[in-house]
């Protein structure tokens, strides 16, 4: 319908992020080393932002962010996004409409 239209106007698509998935590898000596592939690039509209730094013992931020974009099928917890050259974990995934679109909750990895 028209509120699904409304809900994924392409125009407010204005960040590039990175769909990634993870291939696990083994050495000679089986030590696992992970690497990680672009799988697909998307438009996606950045909801929301934070950095949570209440925490007065811990030196690095945790920050989340929330990315809207186009239904992604087959994406799982297991992927992950890159935007602006940080890696996020997704932490949840919320299906907008009859698969108009997805909001993935995340959480930057790293500092």
């Amino acid at each position: 319908g028209d509120h699904e239209g409304r809900l994924m106007r392409a125009g407010s698509m204005d960040r590039l992020i990175e769909i990634q998935v993870a291939t696990v590898t083994y050495d000679a000596y089986r030590n696992q080393s992970t690497v990680w592939e672009t799988l697909v690039p998307m438009r996606a509209q950045l909801v929301n932002r934070s950095a949570d730094n209440q925490g007065g013992q811990h030196a690095t931020t945790d920050s989340t962010a929330t990315f809207r974009t186009y239904f992604y099928p087959g994406l799982t917890l297991d992927h992950r996004v890159v935007f602006e050259g940080q890696a996020y974990t997704i932490k949840s995934i919320k299906e907008l409409g009859r698969r108009a679109g997805m909001d993935l909750a995340c959480e930057r990895i790293g500092k």
